[in-house]
């Protein structure tokens, strides 16, 4: 029995350790957002509510809250916080450590993922379910805003924030080397970080990057690494340091995708890279044309070749795959930043964009989860603003995300789609949006409700356009599972769903027949 008892007694002891790396990490957090510059104000208020945290855990300990949950519960609960909170901490200290620019690029992602570690940090302390425990209703009431504080937190930025993460992004996707340009988005950059645009910014930053870029180099993140490179080009660009001569060597060489990319024949960038035995790669059919007009010399530095076999460039396609895929990174990030900017121009290149990225489904499942959907159906009100852009990154959410269509519905764009179609905006994009909605069966009935939305599809089922008519059709065959809503397509004049139902035996009011 006594044995039982230590055992038990160990098990606490380490429970109370954890318990105490828990809250070391909290205080932590809260150190190191202090001096924090962008993005002060939400991360502040983040630590607001760690802070508390911290006061919360050296009030309670570990034995009361085990007694309620159980040991394994509660230690299981414990790593999962303190997990979360190294990792938020973690983020934090980036934000001071790291080169300011960089950080300025990825502040889209990195708010979302601040985002999302405080809601799960919030569900986390639920877990604990401390306001069941015998304590003062001062604590409980703490617990209760601790855990609402953190699923409400919007961590953004300034629009002139964003706009800067905008021009910084726009210019090295452009490979811009213009002296003026790079010296203003330097006063920006410095404004933002509470600097001077002197040369001692620019070589830090400078210092800074060339270690981070070593280090994903070391970490064969070539995609990561040109990144970086493209940043360091830039501030090279303002012309206040000298880049070192074998840098100038180096840097030429990683101007992708603009020489390592692209084949020298064709001057567009490889798709299916080959190496021929000299070493120089060339887009495949390029080379293979060049063979075919009997050439035997390599086109790049004139060498005889003693054969023509071409090897795949597995490495250089590698590269070549991950740059188009972060140059996609780098596009969405641009225009979820410009869709939650208050610039309408800025707005609409941000919808024409995001048109086509969220084709492929990660982006779609990226902006569902990143909470977009009601600001997109809210851009819907606004007649200056790209509405058929719109409308098919709604249509693609509902396509590619069963799990956030209610969301879609919720935000009430059958009532959007209404309004834009009686004020006599085309109706196609609209009604593939509902076409797409209707599909899931639990969503009809909301949908269906509408008002005036069933009248309106009725009336669309002879548009001259037939792509509408046909969508229009599909919709409220959809909506027909509902009897009240094929009463009501029979009074706007669509006889046909209420004869189906009549015929399949449905019985409907003896009212209507009096209508």
């Amino acid at each position: 029995m006594d044995f039982n008892i230590g055992i038990e007694d160990v098990g606490v002891a380490v429970l109370q350790e954890l318990w105490s790396k828990v809250a070391f990490q909290a205080m932590d957090i809260v150190t190191e957002t202090r001096d924090v510059v962008l993005g002060k104000d939400s991360l502040q208020e983040f630590s607001r509510s760690i802070s508390e945290l911290s006061t919360l855990l050296r009030a309670l300990d570990a034995k009361r809250v085990e007694s309620a949950m159980g040991l394994e519960s509660t230690k299981a609960a414990l790593e999962t916080l303190n997990s979360q909170l190294r990792e938020a901490g973690k983020i934090i200290k980036g934000y001071k450590s790291g080169s300011c620019l960089r950080l300025l690029l990825h502040l889209n992602s990195i708010r979302l993922q601040m985002q999302n570690l405080s809601k799960e940090i919030a569900t986390t302390i639920s877990s604990f379910q401390l306001v069941n425990l015998d304590m003062s209703l001062k604590l409980k009431t703490m617990i209760n805003q601790i855990i609402n504080n953190l699923r409400s937190i919007e961590f953004r930025s300034t629009v002139a924030i964003e706009t800067l993460a905008f021009e910084i992004e726009n210019s090295i996707s452009q490979h811009s080397r213009n002296q003026e340009n790079a010296m203003n988005l330097l006063q920006k950059i410095a404004e933002a970080v509470g600097a001077r645009a002197d040369a001692s910014l620019v070589l830090n930053e400078l210092a800074l990057l060339e270690q981070e870029k070593e280090e994903m180099e070391d970490q064969k993140k070539q995609a990561e690494a040109l990144q970086l490179a493209q940043l360091i080009q830039l501030l090279y660009s303002t012309k206040m340091v000298t880049r070192p001569q074998n840098e100038e060597i180096s840097m030429y060489h990683q101007q992708y995708p603009f020489n390592s990319f692209i084949c020298p024949l064709c001057n567009e960038m490889m798709t299916d890279p080959v190496a021929i035995s000299c070493g120089h790669s060339f887009e495949r059919k390029a080379i293979q044309d060049c063979f075919n007009r009997g050439e035997r010399n390599c086109p790049t530095c004139g060498e005889e070749l003693p054969s023509l076999v071409l090897t795949p460039n597995v490495v250089l396609r590698s590269s070549i795959d991950e740059w188009k895929l972060r140059d996609l990174d780098f596009k969405f990030q641009a225009a979820v930043s410009g869709i939650n900017s208050n610039d309408h121009s800025r707005q609409n290149e941000a919808l024409e964009n995001m048109q086509i990225l969220i084709e492929t489904p990660r982006y779609a499942v990226k902006v569902a989860e990143g909470g977009l959907i009601p600001k997109l159906v809210e851009l819907l009100k606004y007649k200056r603003l790209n509405s058929s852009a719109t409308l098919k990154c709604l249509y693609y959410l509902a396509k590619h995300c069963d799990d956030h269509k209610e969301v879609i519905v919720e935000a009430g764009v059958g009532r959007r789609i209404v309004k834009q179609i009686y004020r006599g905006e085309k109706g196609l994009d609209a009604i593939a949006v509902l076409l797409e909605l209707s599909k899931t069966e639990t969503l009809r009935d909301k949908i269906g409700a509408t008002e005036d939305l069933i009248p309106l599809l009725v009336s669309l089922l002879h548009n001259d356009n037939p792509d509408v008519s046909q969508k229009a059709q599909g919709t409220l065959q959809n909506l027909s599972s509902n009897t009240s809503f094929v009463i009501e397509m029979a009074e706007a004049g669509h006889f046909q769903p209420f004869v189906a139902h009549f015929n399949q035996g449905f019985s409907f009011s003896f009212s209507f027949f009096l209508v």
